[in-house]
This record gives structure tokens, C-alpha cells and sequence, in this order.
């Protein structure tokens, strides 16, 4: 049964309680083009059906959770949850950012922060042109993550991405997760390789391996349409298609020598020297 434990006219927090009593969610909406009354949280048919309680924020706007109310709903949350539940934030891209940004106030234990972006403010991050914010503040930019949270960050370095990964490593310890050629979608093309529930539970229990499902990722990027679209879009221009066949090489050599320690004793070229677009 849905309970509303805060609301106001920027945002709504939505629990939908669970059986188990070990491990909440707190989920952050991404960004989207029209928000329909009565819609579905953030993964909320994943949780529910498992068994766990999850905390669901919607804001009523792409304003990248840039109001004051966040503060107030925050302590809401987080005075809910029983104390010793582990709790993990999840979210992707804009939802990304307020699950990392908002670790602190909920005191979370990991999060996990598809294709986050560090900021989105014009002079912060320049470069991007990709988003656009609703809202005119940006009060939580320079908001730290909770120190003691494992974050766990999944991106890939062949996209625009990793320019907001790079500056996060700045700021904080990232568990970084490198699903190439996922373009911004690294949450779809697991999905599609049948991997993201597993990342999920894994998380939770504290035990994801980050090398082996990397290596698990690649193998299966074949089958993913993500992968798909993203690989033919870096096939235009000669040179382009050539570098993009050379990492696609290199990538897959590394990969290989995770899954087969024995197909190769020597360090790998993505190893010894940085192959372009991976650092």
C-alpha cells in the first residue's frame, strides 16, 4: 500500500513498504519529458515485488531537485527509516545526481548512480548541452556525498559522460563501473544483458564485483540494443570508425584476460597505456 510521507509543490515522496527489514531504497526520478499523476517510482515494481521497502521521490519538475523542500522531505525520509536498515539511493542521470548529492542528509550506506552528471549549471559544466534545468537555483551543486557510502558509479568513458565522472573523482571515493559503448543508457544496455538485477542485489548485500561484471557486460553487449545503436553511431567517418574498432579491440582484449587470466600473462595495452576515450 502507497503511503505519502511528504508533499509539497515541488516534489512528492511516496513509501511503498516491504516485507523485508534489512535493506530501504531511497530512489531519485531522472528527468522526463511529461510526469503523469499517480505514476510508478523509480524502479518501484523491482522493489515491491522483492520484497523491499523503497522510498520514492518525484519531482513535479526537471529541475534537477533544486528547491529548498529537499531538506525538510530529506529528514522525512530518512526519520522513517528504523535505525540499522542499510540504505542504498539509486538513480539514473538526474535522478543519478540527487542519489549521490543527497547521500549525506539520509545517511546512506551505497549508492548507485547511473550515468550521473555533476552538474548542470552553465559555468560548472560548461561543456554540457545535453540537459537543461527548469528551475533557476542550484542550491545542492557543491553538496558533498556521504563520506562513509560505497558509491558505486556506473558510466561510459566513451561518452560525454565521463567528464562529469572526472570531476566527481575530485570531490569523493568513486566505485566507478565502466559499461562502454552504453552511451548515457548504461542502465538500459544492463537491462538488456539481464544483468541490472543483479547489480541491484548485489549491491545491497554489499558484494558486487566490479571486474566480473564488467567483463559479464561486455561478453553480452552483443544482445543489447543499446549497445547496438550506440556502436553504429560511432561507425561515420573514417577515422572515427577506425579509432572506435581499435578500443572496441582493446577493450575486448582486456575483458578476455579478465574471463581467461591464462589467455594472457602480459599486462594489457588498456593496462600499460591509456587507450584514447577510456581515461
Amino acid at each position: 500500500m502507497r503511503q505519502t510521507i511528504f508533499e509539497c509543490d515541488k516534489l512528492l515522496v511516496l513509501k511503498v513498504p516491504g516485507t523485508r527489514e534489512d535493506v530501504v531504497f531511497v530512489t531519485f526520478e531522472a528527468l522526463l519529458p511529461e510526469r503523469a499523476p499517480g505514476r510508478a517510482g523509480f524502479g518501484e515494481s523491482f522493489f515491491e515485488t522483492r520484497g523491499f521497502t523503497a522510498y520514492h521521490l518525484q519531482p513535479t519538475a526537471n529541475d534537477w531537485y533544486h528547491f529548498p523542500e529537499m531538506e525538510p522531505a530529506l529528514a522525512k525520509v530518512r526519520a522513517d527509516i528504523p535505525e540499522g536498515t542499510r540504505v542504498v539511493t539509486y538513480g539514473m542521470s538526474m535522478g543519478a545526481y540527487g542519489a549521490y548529492r543527497f547521500s549525506e542528509p539520509l545517511r546512506a550506506d551505497a549508492v548507485i548512480a547511473f550515468s550521473p552528471q555533476y552538474s548542470v549549471h552553465p559555468w560548472r559544466a560548461w561543456w554540457e548541452r545535453r540537459w537543461r534545468c527548469e528551475g533557476k537555483s542550484f542550491l545542492w551543486d557543491r553538496k558533498k556525498p556521504y563520506a562513509p557510502a560505497a558509491k558505486y558509479v556506473f558510466y561510459d568513458p566513451l561518452n560525454a559522460d565521463r567528464r562529469h565522472i572526472n570531476r566527481m573523482s575530485r570531490e569523493a571515493s568513486l566505485k566507478l563501473v565502466r559499461i562502454c559503448f552504453g552511451g548515457h543508457a548504461t542502465i538500459a544496455l544492463l537491462q538488456e544483458c539481464g544483468l541490472l538485477e543483479r547489480v541491484i542485489l548485489d549491491i545491497a548485500k554489499g558484494e558486487l564485483d566490479i571486474a566480473a561484471l564488467e567483463a559479464m557486460a561486455w561478453e553480452a553487449r552483443i544482445a543489447s540494443p543499446t549497445y547496438q545503436r550506440t556502436r553504429q553511431r560511432k561507425r561515420t567517418g573514417l577515422f572515427r570508425r577506425m579509432r572506435y574498432v581499435a578500443i572496441e579491440y582493446f577493450v575486448n582484449r582486456r575483458y578476455a584476460t579478465i574471463r581467461n587470466p591464462t589467455v594472457d600473462s602480459q599486462p594489457s595495452e588498456v593496462g600499460t597505456s591509456p587507450t584514447p576515450g577510456l581515461t
